[in-house]
């Protein structure tokens, strides 16, 4: 999984965060021929959606958003499924 997030410098508010896009990767094929590829793809810049099956509206998203962020939030934080790198650019 990757999460781009960007800082924000707002007079009124100051440094603020903002998730840019979130992507989930899993491994599609068998064996040798198995490979990382995009399963989920929120663009939040972008206002799009996108999976195996193709593109669509980031509005039309709202409920797979919901189910991603409850297991992610479940892997995450219950079972201590993830580790976390830092990269900047």
């Amino acid at each position: 999984m990757e999460v781009r997030l960007e800082k924000e410098t707002n007079a009124e508010h100051g440094d603020q965060w903002r998730i840019c896009y979130i992507t989930d990767f899993s491994n599609v094929g068998i064996g040798y021929m198995a490979e990382l590829t995009k399963e989920l793809d929120f663009d939040f810049d972008s206002g799009i959606f996108q999976h195996l099956m193709g593109v669509t509206p980031l509005e039309q998203a709202r409920g797979i958003y919901q189910v991603w962020e409850q297991n992610f939030l479940a892997y995450s934080l219950g079972i201590k499924a993830y580790q976390v790198t830092l990269t900047t650019e």
